[in-house]
């Protein structure tokens, strides 16, 4: 069996990688977000688990959380789990995932989207405006144990905060690809939306999850919640397009230097785990 999960910003293509895995591969359960009123704590991590695991780090209560989760998921029984929401690797995923290397592999999609055009879809649907949406959603700049300082940027206001959120995103997914390197039960793979929405892209992605398929044979969705409705203020988008091309930014080198000061998330489990056991 397969686990397919995300480490993602969200607003970067997730609706279209579920509809992309659910149509290409076999004996699939595909799920984007589950959301409702019933789901939140249950199959959906709620504000707790969130603000509890980037405070104050993977506490009783979040464990609570995933072994009542992954319990569930460890009795799918086809070929294909997957559950592309942004929220669950931001709420101790990774941390608590283990179960699930006994029952099968554990894939992590690094799904990554144009900086510039991830923040107007973000300022489109007015997120990052106030501590109640980044708390449910996405991630306070001054949770102690981020990645990723987030002083400079956001002096620059709302964008400098979506920014700093794409950094962060980026320094943990590059955090993680280092901590489980070696790790037979957990892959990471990276790609950007704008080229898994192509065929060649596509493909290539398939086939690192096992499930490899000539170009003509793959089923290409349609693209999914687009039509971001936001204009840019006077000057805005210049501006934001120098800080983002004069950044220095170096995911890798910076995910090192974090694990070398002893900061991160990592797993107590993070080296190899030989198969069949938990």
């Amino acid at each position: 069996m397969n686990f397919v999960f995300t480490i993602t910003t969200g607003r970067s293509g997730t609706a279209f990688l579920t509809a992309l895995l659910a149509a290409n591969l076999p004996d699939t359960e595909a799920h984007h977000e589950m959301l409702g009123w019933d789901q939140f704590g249950l199959n959906t991590p709620d504000v707790s688990h969130l603000t509890l695991f980037n405070s104050q780090g993977n506490v009783e209560k979040v464990q609570d959380f995933w072994r009542q989760k992954l319990a569930r998921i460890a009795q799918f029984r086809g070929k294909y789990y997957v559950e592309t929401s942004h929220l669950l690797v931001k709420a101790g995923l990774i941390e608590n995932v283990r179960p699930l290397a006994g029952a099968g592999r554990i894939h992590l999609i690094h799904l990554e989207r144009d900086a510039l055009a991830t923040i107007k879809s973000l300022r489109s649907r007015s997120d990052f405006l106030n501590l109640g949406n980044m708390w449910m959603w996405y991630l306070d700049p001054d949770y102690p144990r981020n990645l990723c300082s987030s002083k400079a940027l956001v002096k620059l206001g709302v964008n400098g905060i979506c920014l700093w959120y794409i950094c962060e995103m980026r320094m943990r997914a590059a955090y993680y690809q280092k901590i489980l390197a070696g790790n037979p039960s957990i892959a990471i793979h990276r790609i950007a939306i704008e080229e898994l929405a192509t065929r060649a892209g596509a493909g290539r992605l398939l086939a690192a999850l096992g499930a490899a398929k000539t170009e003509a044979d793959i089923v290409l969705p349609q693209p999914q919640n687009v039509g971001d409705d936001f204009s840019w203020g006077p000057g805005e988008e210049e501006l934001l397009r120098k800080v983002i091309a004069t950044a220095q930014f170096d995911a890798e080198a910076m995910a090192q230097a974090a694990l070398d000061k002893g900061m991160g998330f990592e797993p107590a489990w993070s080296g190899p785990t030989p198969r069949g056991t938990s």
